[in-house]
């Protein structure tokens, strides 16, 4: 039975049990770009640990992925993985085991075990270029992106861990009003990283406020002192435009959390956004995941 929402303050309290929960995720993109289309997806099977409060009133979890795999576009397991794709299992699995810091919101604050994901990154890297000695270059910027002034920033801005840590948790959920975050959109169009500006609510509640349907919605933060329109600029005169023509740089984003507020779990989440200039360029990235044992 549905009901429309109250003027009452709904608040969605974070599950403390100091256990591990298995989640499977899908991360996919699909880029066209004129008669060119081309498509990656890769699969994650994960344990999520808590660990307690630390000090600061700060949450200390730990994530640390079973499995990662690649998807063809019938969504298939891709058994026999081609040079491109052997690379990027191999450098993801720096991120196998990732120790967190989450606020109380269920927002990702910072990497603890930075240290350890560097030395992981440096057997990797031995490894691949000793049979890729023409990743010199690709190696070069992962070594400047994990730097310690810039690995936080890179996890934090990651599309992934931006949705799947929520921020839904201890907030004032109010009919009409709003839940708003600043973001970026990591490679939004090619390597361009895009503010935006998105915005939560309970769409959806039983009478008893046992499940909850959270959907959120966002708009390009145009006014970000940080909004690339200069790359911007830069990457439509790339494509193949008439001189005098006008194109516009479209945006949807629809993103839906399932919750169980009894038990402060999310348990789905389903994440779909694309950037367009129409008829020219269009990329667009699904992200779900799953609890896998609900409660």
């Amino acid at each position: 039975m549905q009901r429309s929402l109250s003027h009452i303050a709904q608040i969605i309290k974070l599950n403390g049990e100091r256990v591990t929960r298995t989640y499977t995720a899908e991360v996919v993109n699909h880029i066209e770009q004129g008669k060119n289309k081309s498509h990656s997806a890769v699969g994650i099977e994960f344990d999520l640990t808590f660990y307690g409060m630390d000090q600061d009133g700060l949450l200390n979890f730990k994530m640390e992925v079973r499995k990662r795999f690649l998807l063809n576009e019938k969504f298939s397991i891709i058994r026999k993985v081609d040079k491109a794709q052997k690379i990027a299992l191999k450098v993801a699995s720096v991120n196998d085991i990732l120790e967190l810091k989450v606020d109380k919101s269920f927002k990702l604050n910072k990497i603890v075990n930075t240290k350890e994901i560097r030395q992981k990154w440096k057997e990797v890297k031995i490894d691949l270029l000793e049979e890729y000695p023409d990743l010199l270059k690709m190696t070069s910027d992962f070594d400047w992106q994990l730097q310690e002034d810039n690995i936080q920033q890179v996890f934090l801005e990651d599309n992934f861990y931006q949705f799947f840590f929520s921020n839904i948790f201890y907030q004032e959920f109010e009919d009409k009003k709003l839940i708003e975050q600043s973001k970026v959109t990591a490679n939004a169009l090619g390597n361009i990283d895009i503010p935006i500006l998105e915005q939560k609510k309970i769409s959806k509640q039983d009478i008893g406020f046992t499940k909850v349907t959270i959907t959120s919605d966002a708009e390009m933060d145009i006014d970000h002192k940080k909004f690339p329109l200069a790359k911007l600029n830069g990457f439509l005169g790339k494509l193949p435009t008439t001189p005098g023509e006008k194109h516009t740089l479209d945006f949807e984003y629809k993103g839906t959390y399932k919750v169980k507020p009894k038990f402060g779990l999310v348990t789905q989440g389903k994440l779909n956004y694309s950037f367009e200039v129409k008829d020219l360029y269009k990329k667009t990235t699904t992200i779900t995941f799953n609890l896998e044992k609900d409660e």
